[in-house]
């Protein structure tokens, strides 16, 4: 079962290069998704944690090279964002802003029961792995990371 966190939290989706020139305006967090191999995106020193994951915008069956979305970044995720209950903003992004970081807003709304209707109409193309593989893994908890 999920930890409690706050409804007013804000959910705000960019693209990398919108990331790298936004600046926390209030207690934020950053979710930054890249590509595999790819340098990491340059974010403000003004945000009080951020996560970074690697793995390509695919749904299914990845070539030797591709990182697909799974149990273990949702549950990355899912441990991120627990600890940070009382944030103003959770800012994810990707590459575009368009698939991987909207997949992610959307299961991280279905797994603390947060609307979905303006994030699902802003961002058509959200990566329909992404958001079911956060929301499975919140419905069954996540397991403890190991030691």
């Amino acid at each position: 079962m999920l930890v409690g966190v706050e409804q007013r939290i804000e959910l705000r989706v960019l693209s990398r290069e919108a990331a790298e020139r936004y600046e926390p305006r209030g207690v934020e967090v950053c979710i930054s998704i890249g590509d595999p191999g790819a340098a990491p995106a340059q974010l403000s020193r003004g945000f009080v944690a951020v996560l970074r994951l690697a793995f390509n915008d695919i749904v299914a069956a990845p070539g030797p090279e591709d990182v697909l979305f799974a149990t273990n970044h949702a549950e990355e995720i899912l441990r991120f964002v627990e600890q940070w209950p009382h944030v103003e903003r959770i800012v994810v992004h990707c590459g575009a802003g368009a698939s991987r970081s909207p997949g992610v807003a959307l299961g991280l709304c279905d797994a603390f029961g947060w609307p979905v209707a303006e994030l699902e109409g802003a961002f058509p193309s959200w990566n329909r792995l992404v958001r079911s593989v956060i929301a499975q893994r919140a419905a069954v908890g996540i397991t403890p990371p190991e030691a």
